[in-house]
Parts: structure tokens; C-alpha cells; sequence
């Protein structure tokens, strides 16, 4: 009798909260108002009861992708609106689209170009699938911030590798029909393209903000003038934008959609005035939160720390997979190192000096739920999804810059997924930011005080303004470096080059000697051009915290104990700071790996290469340098052919050096790749591997062949 009761006590409370959702539905004031009410109503829904009700609430919202579950349950009006919102290309996966979603789709299909300002939540990215989907465009150009965020777009586009090459190197070939999905550094070392004929830039208000002299900002202004030039339709997408600058063409400011459409929503509790923050986290996560979270901090070296705090607050997975994991890291990298002790409690960290293939495991861990918790910094605020429920904030800085409310929004947009998560919660030790305008420039076409002089040589000068003409005149009127060498070396200001010039042009025969080679180069010339492009190429920005000796001692170290990563940390150590732990050493041997090893070195060697092909070989009559096998050799870690590149896939290092025992090739990306399909389809090779080998080799090659490769099976 009892349970009659409540079930009858919940039917009244539904029928009740439906009755006040569709009166907010009578009025189109508080449609927003309305909406929100209807998510937080579907966050604890049955399903079942007054099903036809709810339905046609959702299609007045324009929530379509939350109706029935049966098209043939919907009666005739709701089911044509749900016909309408699925584009016929994805009919089959079930995909819909709800109301906005599908207005921006239509324009885009329509041939018109967009500049879409959306809440995280929107599903901005699910647009671009339905457009491959159409077949309407034979190649894509796909700008993103990160390279967590190429794996992460290449995964979810693989299911059409079959009608486009899918590209993300600089070096792979391309097809008749190709979806190229590269970083800005990346695809700015493209040297032919295909015709283009869309292009989708990720983040674009990074090409207004951070410092005039960041080079990534250059790099992005750089790609999308390079783009734009094509004449190809575009798809400018980011959240939380106002406006943009009213010093941009009328053609651009027209093209901008902004709209405030979620899909989810979001609980905001202020816990700023809390004193002791650490122990309030703990408790916060072993009780009051429910659902998986997300914890946003400042620094690598914080979020460490956190994640050993919360061990205490988190319980593990029965399933086990999460402390395999860890125990395969500590293994593999290093037995003391912070980051698998966490893991194997239940927290994952993520962080920007983790390898690409452990971001990647931590975040599978986390979105399948095999980990409640995740310590991240800003590496997550960039695009990558995450399924997360809670999101806490717990720092006000974010790599030393005060979060302001459009970074305090973006974060907040982590919280909830659509079909996941309808109502998320974001916690927040720092204050709500004051709220402001957000007016985003794009300083290679404005020719703003935010543009750098590295991105206005890149102007024709009849095209550039008074302004900007007194601006690099100085760099015009020179003849020491040509234009066209200043402009080979993208993203580097044009003063430093220039100054890099002029200390070749006056050294001496002999030190001009030594930087003056070609193929594999002896230590003391290896040294000397390095040294000469540390001082001369980088800014003070990029070199703080690093001295040239440091740098040295560094690269011989990685290049002596190449794959043994324990050597490397036990080599480091000698040199450890006074309040350095055995876990910090870690971090930093794998953060020079990444930033320096990876990007920074062979970035400033290539364009040193192309300064000395002017003013020591064509002036001085020294032999042409040519320091492409030392640059392959830092890029790719001083590791056997291959190994590194697979990173970029899923297959961490120990991984790849295993399977290259065990006989994996491949002369360039491709055939590695392919290679690497061939290999999970081979189950005498698999066997030889570990269950937790097995486990990221699969979804590694799910995420290169597709979901339905037919590989693994079981």
C-alpha cells in the first residue's frame, strides 16, 4: 500500500512539473526559462510517464534529440520535426539535431560561411560530421588547438575513411578527397594543399588573445590567412564571443551567429570563502558530489599534488582496469613517479608535460567511467570532450593569468554532456568573475596593435596600412635577410631573424665553419648551431626558465638513455633542484621531451637553416647546411624510425618499442599505420602482449580504422 502511495506521490509531482513547463511554453518571454526547467525535469525523468506530453515539450524547445526514443511512438507532428532535425546522412546512427543546431547546419549546407559563437554544451563539432557525411565537399581543412584534439577529431571522423584520406602530418600524401585535421604549426608546414574547398578553424578567438608576441597566435593568424586566401567556405567556431572587432571587414562581422542554446544545464555554487580549500575539496568529493568530476587547477605541478590528495576522497573501479593501467605506467616510466600512485587510487591527471598517449588513457579512464575523478589544467579547456558531471574550479590562475569570465565560462561549459549528463554542477573556489564583453580581433586582417610584426610581413605592403607600414618598414628597407626568407620562418619575429643575420654576416671563418654542415653532425657542431640559435632565434618569453647548458645537458641525456626512461630520471637528478621530488624529475624529463624535443629545437634549426642559406652560403660562399637528420633525430626522440610519431595515435613509447621488436614498420606515417592495423589483425603477434598493451593497441587502431573495422572483435 505503501509503495502505491509513493509511486501515485511521483505521477502528481511529474504531472505537476509538466504542467508548469508547458505554461512557461505559452510564453515566448521565457523560452530560456522554459527550456532549462524541461532539462532539469529530463535529469530525473522515467521515460515512461506522459511521454506524448514531454515530447512535444521538447520539440517547443527545440530539444529534439531528447524525444521518444521510437520514431514510430511519436505521433505525426513530432515525428516529421524529428525527420526534419536528422540529417539524412546520419539517419542511420540515430543522429538528430535539436533546434539551433539545425539552423546553423542549414546555412552551412546552404553555402554560406560561419562564424559560430555557442556554449560548450552546443555540439559545434557534430556539425562538422553531418557536413563529411553530405559528400558536398572534396576536401576539409580542419584547424585545432592541440594535438589531443587532432586524436581526438580523427577518432570521431574515421568512420569515413573509406569516401576521404584522413591527414594529420604534415608528410602524408593526399587523395582525391581528404579531411586534413592538423594543429596551425602543422598545417602551415604543408607545402602543397589540395584545392580546399571548406575549412573549420577550432578556438578561433585564440586568434585574438594571449600576448602580441605569442608565436601560437602568429602561427593561427598565419593559417587562416593562408586559408582565407583559397576563397574556400569556412566554419569559425568557439564559445562565449560577443562580437568581433568593428575593425574587421563587414564580410566577416556579418557572418557571425551567436547564439545561447544549452542543451544542459548548470548549477554554479560559490565556495571562495571557504579557508581551508584543500580539506573542503576532499570532503566535497568523497560525499557531496555525485557523478564523476573534473578538478581544474593551475599548474602541472598542482594538479599532481591534488591528485595525491584526493586518493583518500575517491573509491577505485571494481573493474580493475584503472589499477592495471597504473601499475603498467609505473612499470614503464617510472615505479616513483605521482601520477600512477593517483591513478591506482582512482584519480587520473592531465596535464600538459603527460605524454599524448597517457592523456589519452586518462581520459578514456575517465569518460567510461573506470576512474570517478580527474585532475586536469588548462590541456581540458581547449575542446577535448570529457563526460563529466562535477567540474571544479579550485584555482583563480591559469598558467599564471587571472581566470577571467570567458575562461570561467568555458570551463563551466565542461560540466554535463548532452545524453550523459543533463544537469551539471560546477564548483568554484575563486569568486565568479564580474562578467564582460568579449570582442574577438583577427589581427592579420584588422592590422590592429595586436597584430605582431611576424604576422604583418606576411602583408603585401600596398595592402598594409600607415600604421602597419612605419611599423616593419625598418624590416622592408633592410637587405641583410630577404622577404622571403622572413616570411619562410613563420611565427619568428622579424627583429630577432634579422639580428641572427647580422651576428652570421661578422663571425668568424671559423665559427661560421661550425655551423656550416650537413648530414650527421659532430657534438661540437651539433652544439655550436644550437647554442647559436638558442641565443639568437628565441625570445626571452621562450627561453625562461632554460639556459643554453641546461638545454645541453638535456638533449644528451634523452639522446644517451633514448627509451629508457628511468636512465633519463636517474641521469636528471644529479642536476635537481634543492626542492625537487623524484616525481617533479619525471614531469620536467617529459615536459623538455615534449615542448623542446618536439616543437622548440627543430623549429628554431629550420629556421636557422633557411637564415644561413642567405648570409653564409650565398654571401660567404660556405657550404649549404642542411640539419634535417639532426631535426628528425630530437623530433622523434633519438628513437628508432616511427616510435615517436606514434604518440600522436594512442601507442605510448614503451608500446612502440615493443611492437617494433616484434616487427612493426612503416617508411613514412602512412605505411606505419597501416602497418599498425595489420598488426592487431595478426592474434599470434597480439598474444605476445600484455592485457593493458592489448587494451590501448585496440583503441588505438579503432581510432585509425574505425568503429567498425572488424578488428578486436571479441
Amino acid at each position: 500500500m505503501a509503495g502505491n502511495l509513493e509511486a501515485g506521490r511521483v505521477v502528481l509531482d511529474t504531472f505537476e512539473q509538466i504542467r508548469e513547463i508547458s505554461l512557461l511554453a505559452l510564453d515566448p518571454g521565457r523560452e530560456v526559462e522554459g527550456r532549462e526547467r524541461l532539462i532539469r525535469f529530463l535529469d530525473a525523468y522515467d521515460g515512461l510517464s506522459n511521454r506524448p506530453t514531454v515530447d512535444t515539450l521538447c520539440a517547443r524547445f527545440g530539444l529534439y534529440p531528447y524525444m521518444g526514443p521510437s520514431v514510430d511512438e511519436l505521433g505525426s507532428w513530432e515525428a516529421f520535426a524529428v525527420e526534419l532535425h536528422t540529417p539524412p546522412e546520419l539517419a542511420e546512427e540515430g543522429f538528430t539535431f535539436h533546434s539551433e543546431q539545425q539552423r546553423v547546419y542549414q546555412r552551412l549546407m546552404d553555402g554560406e560561411s560561419v562564424i559560430l559563437s555557442a556554449p560548450t554544451s552546443f555540439g559545434k563539432s557534430a556539425l562538422v560530421d553531418a557536413l563529411v557525411a553530405s559528400e558536398q565537399w572534396s576536401t576539409f581543412v580542419l584547424i585545432v588547438p592541440t594535438i589531443a584534439l587532432v586524436d581526438e577529431t580523427r577518432r570521431r571522423l574515421a568512420k569515413f575513411r573509406n569516401e576521404y584520406r584522413i591527414v594529420t602530418h604534415p608528410t602524408e600524401e593526399f587523395a582525391s578527397k581528404n579531411i586534413i585535421v592538423m594543429t596551425q604549426e602543422r598545417f602551415l608546414e604543408v607545402d602543397s594543399l589540395p584545392e580546399v574547398d571548406f575549412f573549420m578553424i577550432d578556438e578561433f578567438y585564440k586568434l585574438g588573445s594571449g600576448a602580441q608576441e605569442d608565436p601560437r597566435r602568429s602561427l593561427l593568424n598565419l593559417a587562416w590567412r593562408r586559408l582565407s586566401a583559397t576563397g574556400a567556405q569556412y566554419y569559425l567556431i568557439g564559445p562565449n564571443v560577443d562580437r568581433l572587432d568593428e575593425r574587421l571587414p563587414a564580410r566577416l562581422r556579418d557572418n557571425l551567429v551567436r547564439t545561447d542554446f544549452r542543451p544542459v544545464a548548470v548549477d554554479v555554487v560559490d565556495r571562495s570563502s571557504i579557508e581551508d580549500q584543500e580539506s573542503d575539496l576532499v570532503e566535497l568529493v568523497s560525499r557531496d558530489l555525485r557523478g564523476s568530476t573534473l578538478v581544474f587547477t593551475g599548474t602541472p605541478k598542482k594538479a599532481v599534488t591534488l591528485s595525491r590528495l584526493l586518493e583518500s576522497a575517491v573509491n577505485v573501479s571494481p573493474d580493475g582496469t584503472g589499477v592495471n593501467v597504473a601499475d603498467w605506467i609505473a612499470d614503464n616510466y617510472y615505479a616513483d613517479w605521482d601520477v600512477p600512485h593517483a591513478l591506482r587510487a582512482g584519480v587520473a591527471t592531465h596535464t600538459g608535460p603527460l605524454p599524448r598517449s597517457l592523456q589519452r588513457i586518462m581520459i578514456r579512464l575517465f569518460n567510461d567511467g573506470l576512474v570517478p575523478a580527474m585532475v586536469c589544467t588548462s590541456t581540458l579547456i581547449e575542446g577535448v570532450n570529457t563526460s563529466a558531471r562535477n567540474v571544479v574550479i579550485f584555482e583563480k590562475k591559469i598558467d599564471g593569468q587571472l581566470i577571467d569570465f570567458f575562461t570561467f565560462n568555458n570551463i563551466r561549459g565542461r560540466a554535463g554532456r548532452m545524453f550523459r549528463n543533463f544537469v551539471g554542477q560546477v564548483v568554484t573556489y575563486m569568486p565568479v568573475p564580474h562578467i564582460e564583453e568579449t570582442v574577438v580581433d583577427i589581427p592579420v586582417e584588422s592590422q590592429s596593435e595586436l597584430a605582431a610584426d611576424a604576422d604583418l610581413v606576411h602583408i603585401d605592403e600596398l595592402d598594409l596600412t600607415a600604421e602597419s607600414r612605419e611599423r616593419v618598414g625598418p624590416v622592408l628597407a633592410q637587405d641583410i635577410l630577404s622577404l622571403r626568407a622572413i616570411r619562410a620562418n613563420r611565427g619568428y619575429d622579424p627583429e630577432l631573424q634579422l639580428l641572427a643575420a647580422r651576428q652570421m654576416a661578422e663571425m668568424s671563418m671559423a665559427d661560421a665553419e661550425a655551423i656550416s654542415w650537413s648530414g650527421n653532425p659532430r657534438v661540437e657542431q651539433a652544439k655550436a648551431t644550437l647554442e647559436f640559435a638558442f641565443k639568437f632565434l628565441l625570445s626571452g618569453r621562450q627561453r625562461r626558465l632554460m639556459s643554453f647548458s641546461a638545454l645541453w645537458g638535456k638533449l644528451q641525456n634523452a639522446r644517451i638513455n633514448a627509451g629508457d626512461m628511468r636512465a633519463q630520471v636517474e641521469q636528471q637528478a644529479r642536476y635537481a633542484f634543492k626542492n625537487q621530488s623524484t616525481s617533479d624529475i619525471v614531469d620536467d624529463v617529459l615536459k623538455f621531451q615534449r615542448n623542446w624535443m618536439g616543437f622548440t629545437i627543430p623549429s628554431m634549426l629550420r629556421a636557422m637553416q633557411v637564415i644561413h642559406a642567405e648570409v653564409l652560403a650565398d654571401r660567404r660562399g660556405l657550404s649549404r647546411a642542411n640539419y634535417e637528420y639532426l631535426i628528425r633525430e630530437i623530433e622523434g626522440l633519438y628513437l628508432p624510425s616511427g616510435v615517436a610519431q606514434l604518440e600522436d595515435y594512442g601507442i605510448p613509447i614503451p608500446l612502440g618499442l615493443r611492437l617494433r621488436e616484434l616487427g612493426l614498420r612503416g617508411s613514412d606515417v602512412h605505411q606505419l599505420l597501416e602497418g599498425l592495423v595489420d598488426f592487431a589483425g595478426d592474434a599470434r603477434l597480439v598474444s605476445q602482449l600484455s592485457s593493458v598493451e592489448q587494451w590501448i593497441l585496440e583503441d588505438a587502431v579503432v581510432g585509425i580504422a574505425g568503429p567498425h573495422s572488424g578488428l578486436f572483435s571479441h
